[in-house]
């Protein structure tokens, strides 16, 4: 309840501040018209935009109730409770010490797989062509014959 609630809360105010920076003229209308004026033009006509946006508002707050009644209950239980989730930062350490153990290809490793993936896609590029212009000549050749 934890996880899920801090997770939720998280990417909808990601999604939240996508879209307000993206509408930021609109919002910045509202420190000159006052706060009701701009609630009733807001609503006026709903658009795709803001209908993303507000679902995003009731996501984060319901995230932020269930993780905060996860938090009460884990509390109440006798557990000591980091502001984190500690499965979300225990999967960051993990992931952390997975990077460590990846071995990076060398600058010329790179640069020969890189010649060999242009190749290779030269060669189907080409051969694709050809099955093309071969199928197109049948094609042309079975039209010529039946009519």
């Amino acid at each position: 309840m934890i996880l899920g609630g801090f997770i939720a809360a998280i990417i909808a105010a990601l999604v939240i501040l996508v879209n307000f920076f993206g509408s930021l003229n609109m919002f910045s209308d509202m420190a000159s018209m006052g706060i009701l004026p701009w609630i009733d033009r807001f609503f006026a006509n709903i658009n795709s935009k803001k209908i993303v946006f507000m679902l995003a508002v009731v996501v984060f707050v319901v995230g932020v109730v269930y993780y905060l009644i996860g938090r009460n209950r884990a509390k109440k239980k006798g557990e000591k409770v980091p502001f984190v989730p500690a499965a979300l930062t225990k999967y960051f350490r993990d992931t952390r010490g997975e990077f460590k153990k990846v071995v990076w290809p060398t600058f010329p490793a790179v640069v020969r797989n890189t010649g060999v993936t242009l190749v290779v896609c030269a060669l189907l590029g080409a051969a694709v062509c050809l099955v093309d212009f071969g199928l197109s000549a049948l094609i042309d050749l079975l039209l010529k014959i039946g009519g």
